[in-house]
């Protein structure tokens, strides 16, 4: 459980950041992007500690690792460039189509190990990817919602997070 516990925490985040963006609409754009700035970069801490603990396994480590650096950068590029909601709106959707598309080619990675991988789980985060990438495009398209449907996608990754946890775990032993 100890070594869960930052996964647990960076996951949880990312979820709490998706409910946050779910009830902003009235929220000052300073606001906003100070607490999800804030808090992602507070995530991406987690998932960084997340990736050392599992160094042994590549996989694991590459993965969480790969979360940890685009949550830092979004944050990050968040202070630094995000001046208005349309600059908002784009560095948020060019995270979650980084986030789409390294899903994608995760999964392809796992394939190409040649070792044993549960179909099921590898199909999910496939299409996982896919809608977020879907979502993201809907997101950009709609400027009534955007917020709001990047909370959902938030939410999508961070539930991804917790819930392939004990399948990691037990694909450890």
């Amino acid at each position: 459980m100890k070594k869960q516990l930052p996964i647990y925490l960076y996951g949880s985040i990312i979820i709490l950041v998706g409910v946050f963006l779910l009830i902003s609409e009235h929220n000052p754009f300073q606001k906003i992007k100070l607490i999800v700035g804030i808090s992602l970069i507070v995530g991406a801490v987690f998932a960084f500690i997340s990736a050392f603990a599992r160094q042994r396994q590549q996989v694991q480590f590459a993965y969480h690792e790969m979360h940890a650096l685009a949550m830092l950068v979004y944050g990050i590029a968040l202070f630094l460039f995000c001046h208005s909601m349309e600059s908002l709106t784009s560095i948020t959707a060019f995270l979650f189509f980084f986030y789409a598309f390294s899903e994608i080619l995760f999964c392809n990675w796992l394939f190409n190990l040649a070792q044993k991988v549960v179909f099921r789980i590898v199909l999910v985060r496939v299409v996982l990817g896919l809608a977020i990438g879907v979502g993201t495009v809907f997101a950009m398209n709609d400027s009534a919602f955007p917020l709001q449907i990047f909370g959902i996608l938030f939410i999508m990754v961070g539930i991804n997070i917790l819930f392939y946890v004990p399948v990691m775990k037990a694909k450890l032993k």
